[in-house]
């Protein structure tokens, strides 16, 4: 089959068209026709070589939709001709969806809902699986929690404060400009114009000591601005801790720092914990396909290999309004 490799991750990499053979379909296995997928962080952290998770077959992206072809003989919750959404690799031992085919295991994978498009399923499942952690595993979100998503329309921070909202919660977020800001009040999200006020600032305009939970998508400056953002004895949850920060703040406020690493499960074999990834992931598929959750797509990349190179050569140097697709 034809695939899009990565002969040695680092900052020389590249993507190459070559011709591929995939392992043969485990019993627990279902095998995908790929029609969709979606460029993630992770997937250029380790394409540069900064994140040591890197599928060994050089094959990246984990987002996938598509339709089963073959199941592997213990498979009991899919047949062959199923549409299908997964995460289910691009990292460790497992190949990715930069491939004609893309095999998943069972457990990561749910159906497509028959009224959701090729392009948005291949974009929901590591932004879905990471917001769902963030609200419902760590932040165990209640109805009326005060909630401050940094990042608020990127890729992750963008569902992050929508869910948040449907789940009850008075959501605050992030915006860098006035197009960000409309969208984020149009969705009934407080925008932050951070570089015109400071986290100061904003508590003093909203009255208040400070966010039950802050959801931290960026890092670096971000993150250290979420320990003034944060009440005292709140939660931060962060997906981008590779940064060194002062934790003086957060000691003197009694705060909770932990972070999300979405692909821990798959990588180490957590069935429980995938399982749990796949309730997250069909529960935030229904809410997008009835309308509940709006996803947004900037850009549409075709599966052309240069058109691929150029999407990750560039991917990590500018800030994101939502999902970079790739289809067919």
């Amino acid at each position: 089959m034809k695939a899009f490799v990565v002969e040695q991750y680092g900052k020389d990499a590249t993507l190459t068209e070559k011709d591929v053979t995939l392992n043969q379909t485990g019993n627990y296995d279902v095998r995908i026709n790929v029609e969709g997928t979606s460029l993630n962080p992770l997937d250029t952290k380790m394409f540069f070589g900064h994140v040591a998770a890197a599928p060994s077959t050089g094959i990246l992206q984990g987002d996938v939709t598509g339709t089963i072809v073959e199941i592997g003989e213990s498979v009991t919750s899919f047949s062959v001709g199923d549409h299908v959404i997964a995460f289910g690799g691009g990292l460790g031992n497992r190949s990715g969806a930069l491939a004609e085919e893309m095999l998943v295991p069972e457990n990561m994978a749910v159906h497509r809902p028959d009224n959701l498009d090729i392009a948005a399923a291949g974009c929901l499942p590591v932004i879905s699986l990471t917001a769902m952690e963030a609200l419902k595993e760590r932040a165990t979100v209640q109805p009326g929690m005060r909630l401050y998503v940094a990042g608020g329309t990127g890729g992750v921070g963008h569902l992050v404060g929508q869910l948040a909202k449907h789940y009850g919660c008075d959501v605050t977020a992030s915006a860098a400009n006035d197009e960000k800001a409309a969208w984020l009040d149009k969705h009934g999200i407080h925008p932050h114009r951070y570089r015109e006020e400071s986290a100061e600032q904003l508590l003093t305009r909203l009255g208040h000591d400070g966010f039950d939970v802050i959801i931290d998508t960026v890092g670096g400056d971000h993150l250290q601005e979420s320990f003034i953002l944060a009440k005292e004895r709140g939660k931060i949850i962060s997906i981008a801790t590779r940064t060194t920060q002062d934790l003086t703040m957060m000691h003197s406020k009694a705060l909770t720092l932990e972070a999300v690493f979405v692909a821990l499960p798959l990588l180490k074999g957590k069935e429980q914990e995938m399982i749990r990834q796949r309730e997250h992931l069909a529960e935030v598929a229904k809410l997008v396909a009835d309308g509940v959750i709006d996803l947004v797509i900037e850009e549409h990349v075709p599966r052309q290999v240069d058109a691929l190179n150029a999407a990750y050569q560039t991917f990590d140097r500018q800030s994101h309004f939502g999902k970079v697709s790739i289809t067919k």
